[in-house]
């Protein structure tokens, strides 16, 4: 299988660098199955070094190759992740003298053990003990340092005295990937590169990734021919090998440099590449792995260095704003109106974001101070902003404006950046900082360019840039970025905000509300003015009145007893006439007759007990006391036994507790209710009744009487506790229409209400009112 990837200029950025496929030449490799410890893969130059075959040594264990020591040690650790503790490993092989001194490194990858070995070599241009060095020395000089420009010098010319490369760069990332030259140790004939930048192209994405999965690298030979990795059947991830080859198009970039050998250690900051410490050397050249070792931990100690003065420098940053936030904060809360507050403190605003303007709408106007645009296209901005980036979001923020849309091109002079934050979406409130454009000349390690290279049979292939000469570029309709801590007070502040814009409605609201109260009060300092004058009339007011209503009622009554109560008196007597005067024997016509005379004296009876019942609920009954509702609610049901079985009905009565009052009424204000409930039920549905407590305080009971009727219109639901109401017909449903009455009067006396709620062809809800002690009229 062939791993060849042919890279273009739509793909150099997906290079499989990780599955190059072989490693350089002055190490080996067996790729090894973690269970079995059988050999899968290896780099064909190890062929020699083990005096075997390719056939021979696929499948085989490690034992065959390995001494008994060497072999132990990978069998106990090979369950790791992690072979820092067993890191360089010396390597005994079968059939080697001791004297030969191999080192290995063992690493893993998603599937398999990696085993690299290297001859353990010495070299002639230092004397130094890595490991003492490092602990004597290099440590001290690089944390001692009080500036990062220092500790970055001092890192750099450590690593260059640890490792014998002839350059060694301190390379730092920007937040596209562009690097920056910020240190260097080279030899004194070398040009310099020093505050040069470089192209984010030329340390792609993949071998960015690469860096952070292996934070270091060595290419000894950019000419050494590679070794094959060996079968070819499925690409082997080389990511954690330091001896996995490099890719062609690196290659050719560092001969384009004049750069025989490199090693890169990787700088890794909060589990980002920070940047790299880049060694370059002008002839072949292999450090010893425990050199490799020493100037890694330097890298690490150098990412750690960096890491605590950034954070430390990043917390003044953020105190400081933070403090100018707070004091910002406090005088808006000292005036009436934030605005007012915030006006006076513009100077400090733009100073707590190190931003050029400011603009906000926190009223019905844009306000505007410092370099800002035009209030139309601040207005026209936001607009944008809302529809694309801030749905979601708390804030948004941008360096380079116009790169985004180029319509806000025209205004970068003055505002190539901006952080936006919306107060309310919804009533498009928002405060914006601006930065104007800062013109950067930016000295280029040569013209950032990809170069085409075509070749005789017409193809063509990607070639690296050849040129390293300085070149110049003017960056235009950029600012400085915003950085973390700025974003992180512009939420805290943006926090403030809201809560002065919620304060603000709040106030209104009770300026409102105070006023209303002033105006209540006042009205009822009149109307108790008035009362005192007028409390004689008031009474005798409230005595005519009940006067009136008794009339009305004792009116309504004669009139209902004028034509529903003599109604059936002249039905009897109409139809005994015709008996009287009838010379034919009774048949069944007159039979008839003496049935429909029956009928309604029956009705006339009815109606003149319910009458009478009715004018006497007012009468004093029985002492109000406290009963169980569970006797009352059996005392019904036995009532009501034949009614309840011919009806097939069906009762839910919950434990209601004790009630007050008459318990004679009460038991008959439950059974008219009952009553109403079987009779008013469907033709072909069994009735369901339920007769719960919806309510119960220390003063008053709620109980509510509720079925599966058909119901009423909701128009009649106050109509239908009026004396002789009837919402339905005569013919269809038998009843005086009293019942409903006389359960009114029965609270009433008792002080408490009732009301109804229904639907037609959905049941019936009675909610019956009850005081739970002694009410005094004193108190109505």
């Amino acid at each position: 299988m062939s791993n060849t990837f042919q890279v273009s200029l739509d793909n150099c950025h997906k290079e499989p660098i990780h599955i190059p496929g072989s490693i350089q030449p002055h190490g080996y490799l067996l790729v090894v199955d973690p269970e079995t410890l059988k050999i899968c893969y290896f780099s064909e130059n190890i062929l020699l070094l083990l005096n075997t075959q390719k056939d021979r040594l696929v499948g085989s264990h490690i034992t065959n190759f390995f001494e008994a020591n060497t072999s132990n040690i990978i069998e106990e650790n090979k369950a790791q992740k992690d072979f820092h503790a067993i890191n360089p490993l010396k390597i005994e092989l079968k059939g080697k003298s001791p004297e030969t001194s191999i080192k290995g490194v063992i690493s893993r990858n998603d599937e398999y053990l990696l085993i690299e070995l290297e001859f353990d070599i010495k070299k002639e241009h230092s004397s130094i003990d890595p490991m003492n060095y490092l602990m004597k020395q290099s440590l001290h000089l690089i944390a001692d340092k009080k500036e990062l420009n220092s500790s970055f010098d001092t890192a750099v010319e450590e690593v260059r005295n640890l490792t014998g490369f002839d350059r060694v760069m301190l390379y730092q990332f920007d937040h596209e990937y562009n690097g920056q030259v910020v240190a260097e140790a080279k030899k004194d004939e070398l040009n310099s590169f020093l505050h040069q930048h470089f192209p984010e192209s030329d340390i792609p994405k993949q071998a960015r990734a690469l860096y952070l999965r292996n934070p270091i690298r060595l290419l000894a030979d950019v000419d050494a021919e590679v070794s094959p990795i060996y079968p070819q059947d499925k690409p082997v991830d080389l990511s954690t090998c330091i001896t996995r080859s490099v890719s062609p198009i690196h290659c050719q970039y560092l001969r384009n440099m004049g750069v025989k050998a490199s090693m890169s250690i990787s700088i890794i900051i909060a589990g980002k590449l920070w940047g790299l410490i880049a060694c370059h050397h002008y002839s072949s050249h292999v450090v010893p792995f425990e050199a490799r070792q020493v100037a890694q931990y330097m890298g690490l100690m150098l990412s750690y260095i960096i890491s605590l003065k950034t954070q430390s420098i990043e917390a003044i940053q953020e105190a400081k704003a933070t403090a100018i936030s707070a004091e910002i904060a406090e005088h808006m809360s000292e005036e009436v109106f934030f605005i007012d507050g915030l006006r006076k403190q513009v100077p400090a605003l733009l100073s707590m974001l190190s931003a050029d303007g400011v603009a906000w709408r926190l009223e019905k106007d844009i306000e505007s101070f410092g370099d800002v645009p035009a209030n139309d296209d601040i207005y026209h901005l936001f607009e944008w902003l809302k529809s694309n980036h801030l749905e979601d979001e708390l804030l948004y923020h941008n360096y380079h404006l116009s790169n985004e849309n180029a319509e806000f091109s025209k205004f970068a002079n003055i505002a190539s950046g901006v952080l936006a934050m919306p107060v309310s979406t919804n009533e498009n409130l928002f405060i914006m900082w601006f930065r104007k454009e800062v013109i950067e000349t930016k000295n280029w390690g040569g013209k950032p360019e990809k170069i085409i290279e075509f070749l005789d049979d017409g193809s063509h292939r990607l070639m690296p840039r050849s040129s390293f000469r300085l070149w110049q570029e003017n960056v235009r309709n950029k600012c400085s970025p915003w950085k973390a801590n700025e974003i992180s007070c512009a939420i805290k502040f943006r926090n403030h905000l809201v809560n002065h814009v919620i304060e603000k409605s709040e106030r209104l609201k009770k300026l409102n509300n105070l006023l209303e109260t002033k105006v209540n009060e006042r009205t009822i300092a009149l109307k108790a003015e008035i009362l005192t004058r007028q409390q004689a009339e008031l009474d005798l007011e409230i005595a005519l009145r009940k006067s009136e209503e008794s009339n009305q009622e004792l009116e309504r009554f004669a009139f209902v007893a004028s034509h529903d109560l003599q109604e059936p008196l002249r039905k009897i007597q109409m139809f005994g006439d015709r008996l009287q005067n009838s010379k034919e024997q009774i048949g069944e016509r007159n039979a008839s007759y003496i049935s429909r005379m029956m009928d309604s004296a029956e009705r006339m009876q009815k109606l003149i007990k319910g009458v009478l019942s009715f004018s006497r609920i007012n009468r004093k009954g029985e002492e109000f006391r406290h009963f169980s509702a569970s006797d009352v609610f059996h005392d019904i049901l036995d009532d009501l036994e034949l009614i309840i079985a011919d009806k097939d009905a069906v009762f839910h009565i919950e434990d209601i507790g004790e009630i007050y009052g008459d318990k004679r009424q009460i038991q008959r204000l439950f059974q008219n209710l009952i009553l109403n409930a079987l009779k008013f039920s469907h033709p072909h549905q069994a009735p369901i009744i339920g007769i719960k407590s919806v309510e119960r305080t220390d003063e008053h009971l709620v109980i509510a009487v509720i079925d599966n009727g058909i119901g009423f219109n909701s128009e009649f639901k106050d109509r239908i506790f009026n004396l002789f109401e009837r919402v339905h017909s005569k013919q269809a449903y038998e009843g005086t229409g009293l019942g409903l009455a006389i359960c009114k009067k029965i609270v009433e006396r008792h002080h408490g209400t009732i009301t109804a709620e229904a639907n037609i062809n959905e049941g019936s809800q009675f909610y019956v009112t009850l005081p739970l002690r002694e009410i005094k009229l004193s108190q109505f």
